[in-house]
């Protein structure tokens, strides 16, 4: 099994990722997608031949342009680490409980 490359890595986000499209002029907007890499992709991915293991919980996001007639156009491509905590919420009105949050930090992959 192969690790995965950027390019693959990149088509993959852009065809499962969350699209987020914004008016520009004419037929053309700005976009955004991004996807948070599960267990669930490591094992759609690995069905493919390929290993994603170490994009286990990193979230992927790009930016660019979309057009009708074209499609997308991707600039850059950014990489988070997420992690999830639990923070203790102090008895205010409701018993004291637990939520679950997210927190980010840069995620530098290195490529082959």
């Amino acid at each position: 099994m192969n690790k995965i490359t950027e390019e693959q890595l990149l088509e993959y986000i852009s065809e499962v990722g969350l699209l987020e499209k914004e008016h520009r002029k004419y037929s053309s907007f700005y976009c955004w997608v991004s996807h948070t890499i599960t267990q669930e992709d490591v094992k759609i991915l690995a069905e493919e031949g390929v290993d994603a293991s170490d994009f286990l919980n990193v979230c992927v996001s790009r930016n660019g342009m979309w057009d009708d007639s074209y499609g997308a156009e991707w600039d850059d491509a950014t990489y988070e680490k997420v992690e999830e905590y639990q923070e203790l919420v102090p008895e205010v009105v409701i018993h004291e409980h637990y939520v679950t949050k997210t927190r980010t930090q840069e995620f530098k992959p290195t490529w082959n």
